[in-house]
């Protein structure tokens, strides 16, 4: 279901460097409005809190929208272990999302 304007939006973190970089990705398509933000999950916080890069919690839980075809994209790392986490694109919502006030 993914278009031009979203397919390239993925990305494996397998180390902060890589979380910095999903997290810019994710920000600069916001800004750039080919991203819609929807909210964070479940022990996630808002985007805008670390949409900078910087001090994320021990869990990043977000969702987003592409708004050219409206394929969902998931931002989720566990930096507390540091399990990692990926940038996807997934078939539907399958938790609760908390709407917070980002710009998108």
């Amino acid at each position: 279901m993914s278009c031009d304007s979203c397919k390239q939006i993925k990305l494996k973190i397998g180390s902060p460097d890589d979380l910095v970089t999903a997290i810019l990705l994710v920000r600069r398509s916001v800004e750039a409005k080919s991203l819609k933000y929807l909210g964070y999950g479940a022990f996630g916080e808002p985007f805008s809190r670390f949409s900078n890069g910087k001090c994320w919690g021990d869990i990043v839980n977000n969702y987003f929208a592409c708004k050219s075809c409206g394929q969902l994209i998931h931002l989720r790392a566990e930096t507390y272990h540091g399990s990692g986490g990926q940038l996807a694109q997934i078939a539907a919502l399958t938790e609760k999302v908390c709407i917070d006030g980002f710009t998108t």
